[in-house]
């Protein structure tokens, strides 16, 4: 990079300090020490002229913010540059959204172990939901475990919204304190695939019923605890905050608090924001482009607060164009995140919100979050598609949703033609990698005008005033042709022709409940799941195609059934082929919809070791009849044949599996990742295409690849217990 020194007047000089040709130097006690002052010096050379890279190298050191610096228009760089914000050779910058707590006094509670803090500036916006010692999340006071009902019926979307606001309660923990507005339930509302966070506006002791601030996402059934009460702060490691008296209490479990308690101030530290255009012409979109953030330390944003205005995408896993995250994207393309860090914080990673195109994110690392690593977030259902052509390239994600404990690593919604690559994720709590857009049931307020008289998702409906999806549909852009099929609807779904390839996903749902390494729903056709490796999956399947999930195509994965004895499962109409199932099986599910008998689900491996129970091939998979066929089995025990011949017995039909065959694939070296084949195995004769050491060798991120790591021997050790679930 040139660093030829720039010609400047000296009135410029002295108003932005230390400049040469490309490059900007950011220090603390330097000229320009903060990132603010960075991007006006940016701005300063833009305007006289500057046509190339420019590059604003920050040196170590934190760089607090006490508001969210945004990245507007007039902070493009022009056509064929970028203009850099990257870390100073050897230097690990710290871009922070948090602020120390000092003066720290002892209080009389808990026999004086609990320590009060001054925080007069800790209420509205700058409330903050999680505290950090160091690099460690603190547990917020909550009380013991409770019971809660609505009275309603106990099911996810039956009822109506009141069932989802106001409820009563078990035992004397929820009471009308002075500070109300600062306690929440924390709990999981009749399903245990989510958890909410919710306010209370209310509470009747006399009766034990409570009413919430926002509705819970479904009826509230289940166990729940209060958090932030002062009166539950009787475990070490434990905090609460009082705005109305701003005061912040701490019990620290070394006895005293240390020097590097840090609260959250800002839901978001960084936006890169253009215009974005929400109708459908879009002519005033005009998005930021040649931003690039290079070697940099992103923590420390708040938790987010869900808000009667919000509205949610699948499940409330995320809210849609929420201003929640470390660093935010809303109307940007071709602007670049590489080799960067974002931890320690209570919500998202990086988000792409409205129109984002072109945008990279690489080489980075996501770890201990309290939402998503990545999130991709398009317009919901209509004719408007502007979040596409982006890249999540070789990243490692690993520990968030520690707060939302479902949040996935990668969430891509409303989000197509995307490459989501060699990226590392595990250890999450609930899902790896989403892809989704809008179940057909949400759709139901339009039946009546097409002339429908009986909704077909009765079952499913969803009240009037529900959060998830509905506020995000584009009524207007919708004509339906068809109640049922899906090719009315996948217009209007724009998680379309994704690529998901050679990603490693791995110790998935660990506390909740019906969730996956990798997760299609309601997407657009087109998209490709291929070459990836699923193990050390506590139950359910790894890789998932759920209900409205049509036109995909599932091959060439390799799925470790190490602790579940599902490696695929399939509903809708899709395509899986050439995977490599080992020490597992094929299956689809029940509820909502299920596996469409045209799917083609034929050449593969089923390889079983002779540690492993053999069980059934195949779980419901009759409907799809001939759909299911050119397969090979193998058990080391020798057991596959005759568990072929039962199951060709018991289908009636005599369709399933009319073709394939039990043998040995001869695959060259299984225990070190070669899954090529010898010379007359039986899997080339059915036309099952192989995975060779080169091509495993590209699984997982470049840094750290799967097989390097298993290069000793792949992962076949069975763990389960007599459920069929992990052990661990």
């Amino acid at each position: 990079m040139k660093k030829e020194a720039l010609r400047l007047g000296l009135g410029l000089v002295a108003m932005i300090g230390c400049l040469t040709a490309r490059e900007i130097i950011v220090e603390p006690g330097g000229e320009i020490r903060d990132l603010v002052a960075a991007r006006d010096a940016v701005r300063k050379l833009r305007a006289g002229g500057e046509m190339g890279d420019i590059d604003v190298v920050l040196h170590q050191g934190v760089y607090a913010l006490k508001n969210p610096l945004v990245f507007g228009l007039q902070d493009s760089a022009p056509a064929g540059a970028v203009t850099r914000y990257r870390a100073a050779q050897g230097a690990s910058p710290l871009i922070s959204g948090g602020r120390v707590i000092t003066d720290w006094e002892k209080s009389d509670l808990q026999d004086g172990k609990v320590w009060m803090a001054k925080v007069p500036w800790a209420k509205g916006d700058a409330f903050f939901h999680c505290l950090y010692d160091g690099s460690k999340l603190l547990q917020r006071a909550r009380s013991e475990g409770f019971s809660v009902s609505c009275g309603g019926v106990r099911k996810m979307y039956a009822g109506k919204v009141k069932d989802r606001i106001h409820f009563t309660y078990t035992k004397d923990l929820l009471k009308p304190v002075g500070n109300l507005e600062d306690l929440e339930l924390y709990g999981r509302p009749t399903r245990a695939w989510l958890v909410n966070y919710l306010g209370i506006e209310s509470v009747d002791p006399a009766t034990r019923s409570a009413k919430l601030s926002v509705p819970a996402t479904y009826n509230m059934f289940g166990a729940f605890q209060v958090e932030n009460c002062i009166e539950h702060l009787d475990e070490p490691g434990e905090w609460a905050l009082n705005s109305q008296k701003g005061m912040l209490y701490y019990w620290p479990e070394s006895g005293t608090p240390g020097d590097n308690i840090i609260a959250p101030v800002l839901d978001e530290l960084i936006r890169v924001e253009g215009v974005n255009d929400p109708t459908l012409a879009g002519k005033k979109d005009h998005p930021v482009e040649g931003i690039v953030f290079e070697g940099l330390r992103f923590a420390h944003a708040d938790r987010q607060k869900w808000l009667p205005q919000d509205k949610g995408i699948q499940h409330d896993w995320n809210l849609w164009d929420k201003a929640n995250g470390l660093l935010r994207f809303r109307g940007a393309r071709n602007c670049m995140v590489r080799d960067c860090t974002f931890s320690d914080s209570g919500s998202d990673g990086v988000r792409l919100d409205l129109f984002c195109q072109k945008i990279t994110i690489e080489g980075s690392t996501f770890r201990d979050l309290g939402g998503t690593g990545v999130l991709l977030c398009g317009y919901g259902p209509g004719k408007k598609d502007v979040n596409r052509h982006n890249i999540i390239h070789n990243n490692e994600i690993t520990r968030v949703g520690r707060l939302f404990l479902h949040s996935p690593g990668v969430f891509v919604w409303q989000s197509g033609h995307n490459r989501i690559s060699n990226n590392h994720i595990y250890d999450q709590a609930y899902t790896g990698l989403v892809v989704s857009g809008v179940r057909r049931r949400f759709f139901a307020t339009l039946f009546e005008e097409m002339g429908v008289k009986k909704n077909p998702f009765a079952r499913w409906s969803c009240p009037e005033g529900t959060r998830e999806h509905l506020p995000t549909i584009r009524w207007d852009e919708i004509k339906l042709t068809s109640a049922t099929e899906w090719s009315a609807y996948e217009p209007y779904m724009h998680a379309r022709e994704n690529v998901i390839e050679f990603n490693e996903v791995h110790d998935c749902l660990k506390l909740l409940h019906d969730g996956n390494c990798i997760y299609l729903s309601g997407n657009g056709d087109g998209n490709i799941v291929r070459y990836n490796v699923t193990y050390n999956h506590t139950s359910g399947a790894m890789i998932r195609t759920d209900d409205d999930s049509h036109g995909s195509t599932v091959s060439h994965n390799l799925l470790f059934g190490t602790v579940s004895p599902q490696g695929i499962a399939i509903k809708g109409l899709n395509t899986s082929q050439h995977n490599a199932y080992i020490n597992c099986v094929m299956g689809t599910g029940g509820a909502g919809n299920t596996v469409h008998p045209d799917s083609e689900l034929s050449r593969n491996v089923f390889y079983f070791t002779s540690g492993a129970k053999l069980g059934s091939f195949h779980s419901k998979l009759e409907r799809v009849g001939a759909g299911v066929d050119y397969n090979l089995y193998h058990h080391e025990d020798g057991s596959a044949g005759k568990l072929l011949a039962a199951q060709r017995k018991k289908d009636k039909g005599g369709k399933v599996d009319a073709h394939s065959v039990a043998g040995d694939p001869l695959f060259v070296d299984l225990a070190h990742g070669d899954l090529s084949y010898k010379p007359g195995s039986p899997a080339m004769a059915l036309g099952i295409e192989p995975m060779s050491e080169e091509i495993v060798s590209r699984m997982g991120t470049t840094r750290d690849p799967f097989l390097k790591r298993f290069g000793s021997g792949m992962p076949l050790k069975i763990e389960r217990d007599g459920a069929g679930h992990g052990s661990n």
